[in-house]
């Protein structure tokens, strides 16, 4: 199986090797970075012609480990599940099976790989803290890291972040969308997101009011392919602030993650730890009441059918 291990095998994970000179440059890129593009025009050279081959880039490798099921732990240009968009991809999780539990973090890159990962994220790369001189407060598409997670079988999966720099205190921000991206032109890793400051209206009103880009918005980066399912801006280690979600059998979901109000998006990088543990979803009450009057039922009968007997 191209980007996981067999249903057999227990949670993989699966990062990216790409690293820059810069801590605060953006890392995860998945098909080259073009080093001689303007500042506001860098964009990916995507190979269209053979899209699971890497164009080498970076200062460090550039593939992944943990994608090639017939050597889980080789260094190799697969993507995790056949991924074959144009933006940054961090890490990819795969669950196997129910239950099954999971940690994203440079240790266990290490521990797994031999490779510590750069698993790191921006104050502000969710949402900013809103020091600059218009006081915007607005997420970076610059260090936000994007994960995919698939799961062969329907249960919830909850999300803890850790912030392993004991500096400063930190809370995080995600988005959940169902889908990856399926964008194959060129993505530019400059921008904003997460605008919820309204632009003003115009001159008597046209254009009016407007937020450019909403917390529920689908493909906030320019992808293809991304549906939105939810958010929270406080999440943290902690169980009340966990965020959970319900991921269906086999389908691929895209999570971006940064820092919320710590920072901006170039400071305060917070190198952090996702814990992942899964659950069974709930059987609605009345689904539950249904299920055991019918099986009441069936009990009754059978005991009816043997005294007749």
């Amino acid at each position: 199986m191209v980007g996981g291990l067999s249903s057999a095998a227990a949670s993989t994970t699966m990062y990216n090797t790409y690293t820059t000179a810069n801590q605060t440059a953006t890392d995860g890129w998945v098909y080259g970075f073009c080093t001689n593009c303007a500042n506001n025009n860098r964009a990916i050279a995507y190979n269209s012609a053979n899209p699971q081959a890497y164009t080498a880039g970076g200062a460090s490798k550039g593939g992944f480990y943990g994608t090639d099921s017939s050597n889980p732990t080789a260094y190799t240009s697969i993507l995790p599940f056949g991924y074959g968009g144009t933006s940054h991809l961090n890490w990819g999780l795969h669950l196997t099976s129910a239950g099954d539990t999971a940690e994203i973090s440079s240790a266990d890159s290490q521990s797994r790989y031999g490779y510590a990962a750069e698993i790191d994220t921006g104050g502000g790369a969710w949402r900013d803290d809103g020091s600059n001189s218009q006081g915007v407060v607005t997420g970076w598409k610059h260090q936000t890291d994007i994960g995919l997670v698939k799961s062969d079988v329907t249960q919830n999966v909850t999300l803890n972040l850790t912030n392993l720099n004991q500096a400063f205190s930190a809370r995080f921000g995600i988005t959940v969308f169902e889908g990856m991206d399926q964008k194959t032109t060129a993505y530019v890793h400059h921008g904003s997101w997460n605008n919820v400051n309204p632009l003003p209206a115009g001159p008597g009103g046209t254009p009016p009011a407007q937020i450019v880009h909403p917390y529920d918005m689908n493909n906030p980066f320019g992808t293809i392919g991304l549906t939105y399912m939810d958010h929270s801006d406080l999440v943290d280690s902690t169980a009340a602030n966990a965020f959970t979600f319900t991921a269906e059998a086999g389908k691929v979901y895209s999570i971006y993650l940064g820092g919320a109000d710590f920072g901006d998006w170039n400071d305060n990088l917070a190198n952090y730890k996702l814990n992942v543990t899964t659950s069974p979803v709930p059987v609605p009450g009345a689904v539950w009441l249904f299920g055991s009057a019918l099986a009441g039922l069936g009990v009754v009968r059978k005991r009816g059918a043997t005294k007749a007997a």
